[in-house]
């Protein structure tokens, strides 16, 4: 009994059974409903917006496991940002899911509905006390009309704020970078240490729009010699390969430099698009493959191989 006793003491979650957080449970829910940012339901999809991406070991992330990415919240936090304003600098807010366990399944993991962002200082409360999760399960129905699958349609909670965040517009927005061209201009150092990953998606997924629509430029050269030659990423080609072809068609010496910044993340390169392994084989980069594929296949420029 007594070690029983000493392990609740241990045990921080365990303050949500003291009298005096339950004297103050009402006015937390309150300030997670007058600060937490949810999804206009004007700009909402029911669909995840990274359909095969879900939660998974901290060892694993990056991993493809039968098919599905493994990812530490990265994604999810991507598409809620993304979805609220593309160029707004948020600072402290925590994207945090709704329904227990729903961030291992790829069906939900980046799904809007499931998804709000919470001041960093209060988030925790999303993820061990029931009486803000189910609000949060209350307030996404009311909203968008959702819950998963498996779930029954969730009670209004006896408590139930009356009073909640507007949503946020983007012309609204202090910190909105009206300018701005891209995602990642703007973000500070330490941000993109610790995003590079999903900074480099979105930089892929806004410029190859661009470099297929110019093809003098040499990205787009580059990309659109090697979607021809791998029958639209569908295997790798080999550097020398890749080299040779392009130097015999165009005849210009901006292959190499060019090419170094195209496998390459960094916060300043042109966007990583390949792969090169050991050997010299190019492939495309996984994260971003069925983009590109899909991409060049609405334009009729190659067939579609998955």
């Amino acid at each position: 009994m007594k070690n029983e006793k000493i392990k609740q003491i241990l045990n921080g979650d365990n303050i949500v059974n003291l009298s005096s957080f339950q004297f103050i449970e009402k006015p937390l829910i309150d300030l997670i409903a007058e600060t937490s940012i949810w999804v206009n339901p004007s700009s909402i999809s029911l669909q995840p917006i990274y359909p095969d991406v879900r939660r998974g070991m901290p060892q694993d992330r990056g991993r493809i496991i039968e098919g599905v990415r493994i990812d530490d919240n990265t994604y999810a936090n991507r598409a809620i940002k993304k979805a609220i304003s593309g160029t707004a600098e948020f600072k402290n807010y925590l994207v945090c899911h709704i329904w227990p366990g729903t961030t291992y399944d790829a069906r939900y993991h980046t799904l809007l509905p499931n998804l709000v962002l919470i001041p960093r200082i209060l988030a925790n409360l999303s993820d061990c006390y029931f009486s803000v999760i189910n609000v949060l399960k209350y307030r996404s129905w009311e909203l968008y009309g959702w819950h998963p699958d498996e779930e029954a349609i969730p009670e209004r909670p006896v408590y139930y704020p009356e009073c909640w965040r507007s949503f946020i517009e983007n012309e609204s927005l202090d910190i909105y970078e009206k300018d701005a061209t891209s995602l990642g201009q703007k973000v500070e150092k330490e941000e993109y240490s610790r995003d590079k990953e999903s900074i480099e998606i979105d930089k892929v997924e806004r410029k190859i729009p661009k470099w297929i629509n110019n093809p003098t430029q040499i990205n787009s050269r580059i990309l659109g010699l090697y979607m021809l030659l791998s029958k639209n990423g569908s295997r790798s080609i080999s550097y020398d390969r890749l080299r040779e072809e392009y130097l015999n068609k165009f005849n210009d010496d901006k292959f190499d430099r060019n090419y170094v910044q195209m496998k390459n993340v960094a916060e300043k390169n042109h966007a990583k698009v390949f792969s090169e392994d050991e050997y010299g084989n190019i492939s495309l980069w996984e994260p971003v493959a069925y983009f590109i594929k899909n991409k060049y296949y609405q334009l009729g420029l190659t067939s579609m191989k998955r």
